[in-house]
């Protein structure tokens, strides 16, 4: 071990990782990068991880309630037992009292270098958590994305898992003020909304960071499968909630009781967006601008119905494929047509750039051994 923060006896979990709940009462949850490996812990008091090059490392730590009585009296203390030296900043994340940490400290491998979001719990019956994720400091600048992204892969609970993670709500505030008004044109008409331009600048640089840190894993034959799917699941994370607004607006002009029909009508709707690729940039328009501005590629399509729907009560696996160049949704409703297994249940498929009805798909694309299935929402 690089470094510990505190002197517990504790278990291997079981590798490889990926998204996964933390074995705690409270629901907590992470989604780890690809690659990592579990170092000690017991998924209870300590999770620990490891990239592949033993480079970074990553830890949650879980504490019983009542044991410091602020984040910032934790941050101060485990902080001073690590050593590090670097600026704190208070901040609020998902309605919990929590702290923004810079780290520096020495270990006996060398200096290291990164940040720590320590979290308290609000009720007394919950617990309070340290992220820890920090690089040797030679190299930090080359895991710097990688590390943000660890912290903010991080939902307290399993509410939070569909809403921006703590760095995300320390750049930007949560709930974010949208003194702003923006007109979406949805089936029924339009409808203005509130918005927040600087919320549309983090949405984005959060997808930036995450494709980055996705493609550190494209030339692996192994890795970049996961890594490919939990980009998906990240850009979902961050931009979920920032849709609610907009989903009840749409909901308004939808049959309550019938599930397919609701299905065809918000594909017709993404069908109808203006195709756009930017093949020097990230190649993506991120969910909230996409819907607004009723523009994307097939994927920021798909993950915009995917989140539309899921506000909707309607289950939905988000489709890709490499080896097409393409994505799609398909979708838990009744009809005819084309169905994607996945997770044991047959999905109907719904392509989002071709202006067809819901199960059809090219007869050149419908080998369903070449398309991924990504669980986004609950």
């Amino acid at each position: 071990m690089p470094f510990a923060l505190l002197a517990l006896f504790l278990t291997a979990l079981v590798s490889p990782v990926a998204a996964r709940e933390l074995t705690t009462d409270t629901g907590a949850f992470v989604d780890v990068p690809s690659g990592f490996s579990p170092g000690e812990g017991d998924g209870k008091t300590r999770a620990s991880f490891f990239d592949a090059n033993e480079g970074m490392e990553f830890d949650i730590l879980t504490f019983e309630p009542g044991r410091y009585g602020s984040a910032e009296i934790m941050a101060a203390q485990l902080l001073a037992q690590m050593g590090s030296k670097g600026d704190t900043s208070s901040f609020t994340y998902q309605g919990h009292p929590a702290v923004m940490a810079d780290l520096a400290f020495s270990t006996d491998a060398g200096p290291r270098k990164g940040y720590a979001v320590f979290i308290s719990g609000v009720a007394v019956s919950e617990s309070s958590y340290a992220l820890v994720a920090s690089a040797d400091t030679s190299r930090f600048d080359s895991y710097s994305e990688l590390v943000i992204s660890c912290l903010d892969g991080f939902s307290i609970d399993r509410a939070a898992r569909r809403f921006p993670g703590p760095v995300s709500q320390f750049l930007l505030p949560w709930p974010v003020p949208r003194a702003e008004r923006k007109t979406a044109v949805l089936p029924a008409g339009s409808v203005s909304l509130p918005w927040s331009s600087e919320e549309a600048e983090d949405e984005l640089h959060a997808v930036q960071r995450e494709f980055h840190v996705m493609t550190m894993y494209l030339n692996s034959e192994t890795l970049w499968v996961d890594a490919w799917a939990r980009y998906y699941r990240m850009v979902y994370k961050e931009s979920s909630a920032q849709l609610d607004n907009l989903t009840k607006a749409f909901s308004e002009s939808l049959p309550a009781n019938d599930p397919t029909e609701s299905a065809r009508r918000v594909l017709a709707w993404v069908q109808g967006f203006l195709y756009e690729r930017d093949f020097s940039g990230i190649d993506f328009v991120p969910p909230l601008t996409a819907a607004f501005e009723k523009r994307g590629d097939c994927d920021s399509r798909a993950m915009v119905m995917a989140i539309i729907l899921e506000g909707l009560g309607i289950d939905s696996v988000l489709m890709v494929s490499r080896e097409y160049s393409h994505a799609m949704l398909a979708v838990d409703v009744p009809g005819g047509g084309q169905r994607f297994t996945h997770n044991g249940k047959a999905y109907l498929v719904a392509e989002t750039t071709a202006k067809v009805g819901i199960g059809t798909m090219a007869a050149s694309q419908a080998d369903f051994s070449k398309w991924l299935g990504v669980d986004l929402g609950e």
